[in-house]
């Protein structure tokens, strides 16, 4: 699927208020996460089907966002090592895709 930005000069602050209430997202691969915490700029989650935790640095996240135009997941690995399907499923659900 070829993914589309909706809003390619978002600044970090106004990411973060997208990012903040969310309770829970999917990854593009339909994995659900639960968010745990955000401390700073780092988001703490849990992949619900195997309870292991993960962290997640949103400024890398808003970086890839800002600089990429292949919205493929495996783009997203230099920038979120790890959690690069999150990433993007974070991406989908707060709207700066589509």
């Amino acid at each position: 699927m070829e993914y589309k930005k909706t809003n390619p000069e978002i600044k970090y602050i106004d990411f973060i208020r997208l990012v903040a209430p969310l309770a829970a997202f999917n990854s593009v691969e339909g994995n659900e996460y639960v968010v745990n915490s955000i401390s700073g700029s780092i988001m703490t989650f849990t992949r619900m089907s195997t309870g292991k935790q993960w962290t997640m640095d949103l400024k890398q996240v808003l970086k890839a966002y800002h600089e990429l135009t292949d919205f493929k997941t495996a783009n997203f690995k230099p920038y979120v090592p790890l959690t690069h399907s999150p990433a993007l499923g974070l991406l989908l659900k707060v709207g700066l895709h589509r």
